[in-house]
């Protein structure tokens, strides 16, 4: 074969090795992978990151990139809100990536942030701020539960 033959056989293999493709998965108003008391009180502990991925063989853990999230924004972060959740696939690695704000419970010497509190009201369940600037819609009337739920609108 030709240098040129090899070099283009070369660069296609290299391409195809480097394609890869990002796509949303869904997004979500609440998402925790951890036992939550929606009645005490939680602050904000700021947006986060989490992500799992497998080489070869598996699949990426949806559980494992959300408790990545809450561990990389505070060891006591709980849940995460406004969460967008990522599927990247390459052809020998997938992952899986997890964005949100994340959410931890409020102790008396950590009150630093903005306090939340859940308020059920005929229009569903809602995280209010303290001073009642923001209102978050965690579920909607008539859910049974707090599984994950597909974002809504965010009403202030």
């Amino acid at each position: 074969m030709t240098y040129r033959i090899k070099a283009a056989i070369a660069f296609l293999f290299a391409a195809v090795l480097a394609a890869g493709c990002t796509s949303r998965i869904g997004d979500f108003t609440t998402v925790s992978t951890k036992n939550v008391n929606m009645d005490d009180e939680y602050q904000r502990v700021g947006s986060t990151e989490g992500s799992d991925g497998t080489f070869l063989v598996g699949q990426p853990d949806m559980k494992t990139a959300v408790d990545n999230a809450l561990e990389n924004a505070d060891a006591s972060a709980k849940y995460l809100t406004n969460a967008r959740i990522y599927g990247t696939s390459y052809p020998f690695y997938s992952k899986v990536t997890v964005e949100g704000d994340a959410w931890a419970p409020v102790s008396g010497a950590d009150a630093g942030g903005e306090i939340y509190r859940l308020k059920t009201t005929k229009n569903g369940k809602f995280l209010v701020s303290e001073d009642g600037s923001e209102k978050i819609k965690v579920f909607g009337a008539g859910d049974a539960s707090p599984a994950l739920q597909p974002n809504g609108e965010r009403s202030r």
